[in-house]
């Protein structure tokens, strides 16, 4: 059922997907590299990953948190006490050393991490959650992750596992085929 406010989105989404459809048909014409279904894909792909980061972060923002904040305490909790190395983080986190770092201080003055040198590698720096960090963690998690579920219930369960599986292949894909830049 549309509220007036949810009609008002809905009718912004309708004019941005018609902006797409419009520019795609041009394209098709101009370019002969054009594939409209890979195009398609790639926006439907990015605005809903647009449309779902930016509702799950006004969802983090109660608990001052930003949505890179939040990935790097989930990526944090799989590595108990023993803590992720700073570089490694990174990775995960798909973001520069600088970045890495300036979240790590961020969190770090939160009192919701704490870094720490290796016992076998004095040059490597760790990170782990605090007890706070964990705590935060625990707050948030039962009402992030029924959210998730709200946001994806248009989907069956073997919806989600086939698109999973779609996007996984994808992801695999892109990674053996394209360069890292």
């Amino acid at each position: 059922m549309r509220t007036p406010d949810n009609g008002a989105r809905a009718a912004a989404t309708d004019k941005r997907e018609e902006h797409y459809l419009v520019r795609m048909r041009r394209h098709g014409e101009r370019y002969a590299e054009f594939h409209r279904p890979s195009v398609e894909l790639l926006i439907n792909l990015v605005y809903t990953c647009e449309l779902i980061e930016s509702r799950v972060a006004r969802r983090l923002e109660a608990h001052k948190l930003s949505l890179g904040a939040f990935n790097a305490l989930m990526i944090l909790t799989r590595f108990e006490s023993r803590g992720c190395p700073m570089h490694e983080l990174g990775e995960l986190l798909l973001v520069s050393r600088a970045n890495v770092t300036g979240l790590v201080d961020s969190l770090g003055r939160r009192g919701l991490v704490e870094r720490f040198a290796s016992a076998e590698d004095r040059r490597v720096r760790l990170v782990r959650l605090t007890r706070d960090g964990r705590r935060l963690l625990e707050k948030i998690l039962p009402g992030h992750y029924a959210r998730v579920r709200e946001m994806l219930r248009g989907l069956g369960d073997r919806d989600k596992a086939a698109l999973s599986q779609l996007l996984a292949r994808l992801r695999r894909n892109l990674l053996a085929s394209l360069p890292a830049k």
